[in-house]
C-alpha cells in the first residue's frame, strides 16, 4: 500500500500487525511530512530492524516527475507518472505571500465539458488517496515549493471520487500528516448536487467552489452535461441549504464565452439567479482551446455589467501559455 494513503491510525494497525509498537507511526509521520525523508534507512530514531524490514509492505514513492514546464507568469505544471504507469497534471501557481497547488482528483474526466481540454480526453480512473495527497507531496518537499493553499480543480470531478478524496482531505488536515489548514483547501464541483448536500453537514471546513459557466440550463446543458442531470434548480438548492449550514460563501467560476453566455441578458439572468446569495463570483476568460483563443475584453466587459450587483472578479489566466490555465489540463499523449 502506498504510504501517503495511510492515515496515522491505518499507519498505526500496521505496525502492530507487524508486532511493533505504534508510537512508531508518529516518528515515520514527522521523518516524510515534517522532513521531507522518504527513505527508510535513513529513519534514524526507528530502530535498525525496522529500517531493514519490509515486513510492513508500505512503499514511501513520491509521484515521479516526467516533465516540469514554467510559465512566463510563475506558474509551474509538472506531468507525474503513477505506479501504474498512468499519467496526471498538477500545477503549482505562486502569487505574493500565496502558493496554490491545483491537483487532480482523477485521471481524465467523464464530465465531457465542452471547453475543458481534460473532459475532451475522457475517463481513465480515480486516484486513490496518496495520488491526491502525492501531489502535495511534490511540490512541497521533492520540489522545495511552500504551499499555504491547495484547490481540486485539476484533472476530474472530486465528488465522483468520493470516498478516495475525502480520506485525503483528511490526510491532508491531519496536523501529524501534511497538515495544511482545512480553511486553505477548495474542492471544485461542475454540479453534483448530492454531493453538495453531503458536504454540507460534514465536519470540514474546506472551501466549496461550483462551475457554473452558464444561468440558464439550455445554455449550461449545451456546455456542460451534468447539467441534464443536475439541473440549476436542483443545483442552485443543493447550494443554498450548504450555505444556511455552513454559513460559508461559495465561489461560482463563470467562463466567458463570447456570443454565447456573456451580454447584458445573461448577466441580469445571472444576477437574478445569485441575487442576496452568500457568494462570490469569478469571471474566467476562455482559455486557448480547440482554435478558440483568450478574450479577455468579453469577460472584462460583463464583469461591468455585474459588479454593482454581485461580488464578482475578473480571474486572470496563470500559466496559459504553458497549458496550465483552467481547461487546459490533459494527458499524457499532448507530450508524446
Amino acid at each position: 500500500m502506498d504510504f501517503f494513503s495511510f492515515s496515522k491510525t491505518e499507519l498505526e494497525e500496521e505496525l502492530l500487525k507487524a508486532f511493533l509498537p505504534k508510537f512508531r507511526a508518529k516518528q515515520m509521520l514527522d521523518w516524510v511530512y515534517k522532513k521531507g525523508v522518504t527513505d527508510l534507512k535513513s529513519m534514524t530514531n526507528l530502530p535498525l530492524d525496522l529500517r531493514q524490514r519490509t515486513a510492513l509492505g508500505v512503499s514511501i514513492l513520491p509521484l515521479r516527475e516526467k516533465l516540469i514546464q514554467q510559465s512566463t507568469d510563475g506558474t509551474k505544471k509538472a506531468l507525474l507518472q503513477l505506479n501504474d504507469g498512468e499519467f496526471i497534471e498538477s500545477v503549482y501557481i505562486p502569487e505574493g505571500d500565496r502558493a496554490t497547488v491545483c491537483f487532480s482528483s482523477q485521471v481524465g474526466c467523464a464530465m465531457g465539458c465542452s471547453f475543458c481540454a481534460t473532459g475532451q480526453s475522457g475517463f481513465v480512473r480515480n486516484l486513490d488517496p496518496g495520488e491526491i495527497v502525492g501531489q502535495l507531496y511534490y511540490w512541497q518537499y521533492s520540489k522545495g515549493f511552500p504551499i499555504t493553499n491547495a484547490v481540486a480543480m485539476g484533472q476530474g470531478e472530486p465528488f465522483l471520487n468520493w470516498d478516495n478524496f475525502q480520506k485525503a482531505i483528511g490526510i491532508l488536515t491531519d496536523p501529524d500528516c501534511f497538515g495544511i489548514g482545512a480553511r486553505h483547501l477548495t474542492v471544485s464541483t461542475c454540479g453534483i448536487a448530492p454531493k453538495i448536500r453531503e458536504l454540507a453537514y460534514l465536519p470540514w471546513q474546506i472551501n466549496l467552489s461550483v462551475s457554473l459557466h452558464a444561468p440558464l440550463d439550455k445554455l449550461r446543458s449545451q456546455i456542460m452535461p451534468i447539467n441534464r442531470r443536475y439541473p440549476l434548480k436542483e443545483l442552485m438548492e443543493a447550494i443554498v441549504e450548504y450555505i444556511r449550514v455552513t454559513n460559508r460563501r461559495v465561489t461560482f467560476e463563470y467562463t466567458v464565452i463570447p456570443e454565447f453566455n456573456d451580454g447584458e441578458e445573461n448577466a441580469n439572468l445571472l444576477i437574478g439567479l445569485l441575487d442576496k446569495m452568500l457568494c462570490h463570483v469569478n469571471i474566467i476568460p476562455l482559455n486557448p482551446l480547440a482554435g478558440k483563443s483568450e478574450n479577455l475584453e468579453a469577460a472584462e466587459k460583463f464583469v461591468k455589467l455585474l459588479d454593482k450587483k454581485l461580488n464578482v472578479t475578473l480571474r486572470r489566466s496563470r500559466g496559459a501559455d504553458i497549458d496550465a490555465a483552467c481547461g487546459q489540463l490533459k494527458q499524457k499523449q499532448v507530450y508524446e
